[in-house]
C-alpha cells in the first residue's frame, strides 16, 4: 500500500481538507481490488447475519429471520424530520459525526429523515407505493418487507435542511456527503447508474453504515455498491413474487 492510500486509512473519520482530495486518486490506481471487499467475513462472501455491520440487504437477500429487530436502538443527536428517528448506536454515532462535518462544510444542516423500520412498518408502507404508483414502479424505489436496509438499524435517509428528500441530490449538502461520507463508515447505498446492480433507482439521501474500514477501502478501490464489494452479484429484482 501507498503512503498516500495509508495516510487516508489512517485518517478514515476525521474531518479532511478539501486539498486531500487529490491524495485519494492518486492512491487509487494502487490499491488492488481483493474478492471479496469484506474483509471480516474473508472467504465466507457476504455475511447474512443482521447483527453484522456489513451485512447485505437486497432483493435476493432479506433480513432472516424476518421479525429480526436490532438488540439496541438510540436517537441520534441530528436534527430529525418525522418520527423513525432511530439507529443502531454504532450507526448513530457516525451518522452524528458525518452531521457535524458535514454542516461546517456547507453552513447547511443535515436532518435524519427516516431510521429504523420494522418488516411489518416496511411493507404497509410498500404497499401504500404499489396503490399509488403499480407493483413495478414500486419496486425501483421501495423495498418490500424484510427486504429493506433500514430493518438493520444502519441505514439512514438524510437531507438538508429546508429540502425534501427526494431533492437532496441537488444540493451542496448531498455534494460533501458524497464525496466524504466514507471517512466515517458510510456508504450511498444506490448510486446513480447502478439500478441493474442494486434493483434501485439513484437515492442520493440513503446512507448505509459498512464501518470506516470497510468504506475507506471501497473508496480507494473505487467500488461503488456493496453487490460488487460482497461478490454476492447483482440483485436487479426479486427471485420470486413476494408480499
Amino acid at each position: 500500500m501507498t503512503a498516500a492510500a495509508s495516510a487516508i486509512l489512517a485518517t478514515a473519520g476525521a474531518v479532511a481538507p478539501a486539498a486531500a482530495a487529490p491524495a485519494t486518486t492518486a492512491a487509487h490506481a494502487a490499491i488492488p481490488v481483493p474478492g471479496p471487499l469484506i474483509d471480516r467475513v474473508g472467504s465466507r462472501g457476504a455475511s447474512w447475519d443482521p447483527g453484522d455491520v456489513q451485512v447485505l440487504v437486497n432483493k435476493e437477500h432479506p433480513v432472516t429471520p424476518r421479525d429480526w429487530v436490532p438488540p439496541r436502538l438510540v436517537r441520534p443527536d441530528v436534527a430529525t424530520s418525522g418520527g423513525n428517528d432511530l439507529l443502531r448506536p454504532v450507526a448513530a454515532r457516525a451518522l452524528v459525526r458525518l452531521a457535524r462535518a458535514s454542516e461546517r462544510a456547507t453552513g447547511r444542516e443535515l436532518v435524519l429523515v427516516s431510521g429504523y423500520r420494522s418488516a411489518d412498518y416496511q411493507q404497509r408502507l410498500y404497499r401504500r407505493y404499489v396503490e399509488a404508483h403499480g407493483r413495478q414502479e414500486a419496486d425501483t424505489f421501495s423495498a418490500r418487507g424484510g427486504f429493506s436496509e433500514h430493518q438493520t438499524g444502519l441505514a439512514a435517509d438524510v437531507t438538508e435542511s429546508g429540502t425534501p428528500y427526494t431533492r437532496f441530490a441537488s444540493t451542496a449538502t448531498s455534494r460533501w456527503v458524497e464525496a466524504n461520507a466514507w471517512r466515517y463508515g458510510f456508504v450511498v447505498r444506490y448510486p446513480r447508474g447502478a439500478r441493474e446492480v442494486t434493483g434501485y433507482a439513484a437515492e442520493a439521501w440513503h446512507l448505509r453504515y459498512v464501518g470506516v474500514g470497510l468504506a475507506s477501502h471501497l473508496h480507494l478501490a473505487g467500488v461503488t455498491t456493496l453487490e460488487e464489494a460482497s461478490g454476492a452479484g447483482p440483485a436487479p429484482d426479486y427471485a420470486k413474487p413476494a408480499g
